[in-house]
């Protein structure tokens, strides 16, 4: 096989002579890809089987490409930046498989597999390690006139063990064009299920891997930017963020034109590579090769790339806290998402469109994002994808409307409801206590009320913990209604505290980041207030894992968030923002309402184990916001005036809603 003939689609299989044999019935087929095992570099004599298994096949497959193992015979996993004395000896082992079996290349995968905690906290990778390791393998395939082949992966890697791990590197398709330049040895060997899965990842939560566009990423982009160099090509549909290796034709892909565009491009081999429910049979696998061969016989349709979207000026939101955010518990969520139906209020806006972006990963059946404001439903609408909007509606309507509220959970039949519609302005919440009251308060309980056996996850504050202001309270007795409405319901009822929110609509850090963009000074309240701050990303997390959270969770907060002041955190973004020296400052004093600094619980309250990344439950005491919320619901809960409803819960917020010992 040379890198100029026509493409040949191939089969994949293990090098074992019953595998071998399966893969090559009922044939003609192209030739197989030939994929080894730890134990096949284990030692000479495994490698020896290895190759007998291909060699002595009968018949004797057309076309063979080689592909390393992912873990070593000690059951580490293969890292590109750890060159250990094993990795040298598997690397040598794996290289000499391929030269043995005739194969013209051998992959390896560019990745450094890591738990998500340590994922978190390393600090990239050792790219000195990675180079020597990179260079001892093309070195080793070049010794036996092999190209040394470096593949694209996903971003939650499964490593056949059933875990869940994530790779720095290897991703983008930009990481392995800078690694051909400093190993100018190296080809590609290009997955589209892999490139599929990173860009919805890369639209859910984009701070992952930092990606700025995620337009960058699209699989005809993959394509574009790799194909030159591609010599093997992995072809297989996806889904969502783990539908990995589907059959042709069965997930979200449109393949037979990447096919085509492969082929044309002078790919030589195209690789039906389909993970099978029984790895002993390939029926998916040889519906895919037959899929292949149809596709290459119709031409190559020329790529035009999409038009640019109007999306929103990146920040690094985690660089200005020093912090990755807290990988989603991905299995969990898949499990509690995928194909059912979730509901968000307040959806349109900026923590309620990054969950629905989450959320929208794992595939739900449907997303409804319910908000009263037109202007910012259809702002989403327009930067949403198209296989987004497939599954998502956008719905103007007022959670202060209680029979409209109660018309439109119906109509959507939610079994997971995100309640996030809120007032927030501590100050305003001062001077127009009944517009508080009114949302956070009545139009709370409305949606939990309306909310039948659906999990429901309210939106709550740090501000509650104290319950010192009006909005604190408001939020306070929000989530008394909440613990109380999980007592009258087994569909699952929680409240998440969430701090400062890095980046959110109308938020100080947001105002900050306009103000340094523009250059004109920062107008701070009051630079020592200390404050708890938390991520886009992180906030998302947070809800999503009190979904998982609810069935035996009422109250849940952010796991270890920064605490910095608000002047420290004016600096970071000035700095951020490309802005050199100190910013200059503009204070505006302390608002009506506001405190120097913030807690996470309240008397009576004590932060509880993390149960998922990023989040712990607040174990303790509801009263006396329990007793109030139960003595209000008993009052109001039949009461069709909203008048006269709002008029109590406004009382409500004068009334003492912590233990009296924590005066503060």
């Amino acid at each position: 096989m040379s890198t100029g003939c026509a493409a040949i689609p191939l089969l994949k299989a293990a090098p074992r002579p019953e595998q071998v044999a399966e893969r090559l019935a009922s044939g003609p087929w192209g030739g197989l890809e030939l994929c080894l095992m730890p134990a096949d570099v284990a030692d000479d004599g495994a490698l020896d089987a290895a190759v007998r298994a291909v060699t002595e096949a009968d018949p004797a497959p057309a076309r063979v490409t080689a592909e390393a193992p992912v873990a070593w015979p000690s059951g580490a996993f293969v890292r590109v930046d750890e060159l250990t004395a094993e990795a040298r000896e598997g690397i040598e082992r794996s290289a000499d498989f391929a030269a043995r079996i005739g194969s013209p290349v051998l992959t390896i995968h560019l990745f450094v597999p890591q738990e998500p905690a340590v994922f978190r906290t390393a600090a990239g990778v050792d790219e000195e390690a990675v180079h020597a390791f990179l260079d001892a393998f093309a070195r080793a395939c070049q010794r036996r006139g092999v190209t040394p082949l470096i593949e694209n992966v996903p971003p939650i890697l499964r490593m056949r063990t059933g875990g869940v791990f994530l790779s720095p590197i290897g991703g983008h398709w930009r990481d392995l064009l800078a690694w051909r330049e400093r190993v100018p040895a190296l080809g590609f060997t290009l997955d589209t299920s892999h490139a599929a899965l990173f860009r919805t990842f890369g639209l859910a939560a984009p701070a992952q891997f930092a990606i700025g566009d995620p337009d960058e990423l699209v699989l005809d982009r993959y394509v574009a930017e790799l194909a030159a160099h591609t010599h093997v090509a992995h072809v297989s549909d996806a889904t969502g963020v783990l539908g990995e290796g589907l059959p042709y034709g069965e997930g979200e892909l449109d393949l037979d034109p990447v096919v085509r565009r492969l082929a044309a491009a002078g790919v030589p081999a195209i690789v039906a590579e389909v993970n099978e429910p029984d790895p002993a049979r390939s029926p998916a696998m040889k519906a895919g090769h037959r899929a292949i061969e149809a596709a290459l016989r119709e031409p190559a349709q020329r790529w035009h790339p999409r038009a640019p979207r109007l999306r929103p000026e990146p920040f690094d939101w985690p660089g200005a806290v020093g912090r990755r955010d807290p990988l989603p518990a991905v299995l969990g969520l898949e499990e509690r998402f995928a194909g059912r139906r979730v509901l968000i209020t307040g959806g349109a806006g900026s923590i309620g469109t990054s969950l629905a972006s989450l959320l929208l990963a794992f595939r739900p059946r449907t997303l409804t994002l319910l908000d009263v404001h037109e202007a910012s439903l259809t702002a989403d609408r327009r930067a949403r994808e198209a296989e987004e909007l497939v599954r998502t509606e956008h719905v103007l309507c007022d959670v202060r409307e209680r029979r409209r509220l109660e018309e439109e959970v119906a109509r959507a039949r939610p079994d997971v409801i995100f309640h996030l519609a809120a007032y927030k302005h501590v100050d305003w919440a001062e001077r127009f206590p009944e517009e508080f009251a009114a949302t956070n308060l009545d139009g709370s309980w409305n949606v939990l009320r309306a909310a039948g056996e659906a999990t429901v996850v309210v939106a709550s504050t740090d501000k509650a913990a104290r319950a010192a202001g009006r909005y604190g309270r408001s939020k306070r007795l929000m989530e008394a209604l909440t613990a109380l409405a999980g007592e009258r319901t087994d569909g699952g009822r929680a409240a998440v505290r969430l701090v400062n929110v890095l980046g959110s609509a109308g938020s100080a850090s947001d105002l900050f980041l306009r103000q340094a963009r523009a250059g004109v000074p920062l107008t701070v309240t009051d630079g020592g207030m200390r404050r708890y701050w938390i991520t886009m990303g992180h906030a998302a997390t947070l809800l999503a894992h009190g979904a998982l959270s609810a069935a035996d969770v009422p109250l849940l907060t952010a796991a270890e968030p920064v605490t910095l002041s608000v002047g420290e955190v004016a600096e970071r973004i000035w700095r951020g923002a490309g802005r050199a020296g100190a910013p200059d400052i503009a204070l505006l004093g302390v608002r009506v309402g506001e405190t120097m600094d913030e807690v996470l619980v309240g008397q009576g309250e004590v932060l509880g184990v993390e149960r998922f990344a990023g989040c712990v439950p607040i174990e303790g005491t509801a009263a006396p916001a329990g007793d109030i919320a139960r003595e209000l619901v008993a009052r109001l809960d039949a009461e069709p005036d909203p008048t006269v409803r709002r008029s109590h819960w406004t009382q409500a917020l004068t009334r003492p809603l912590v233990p009296a010992v924590a005066a503060l």
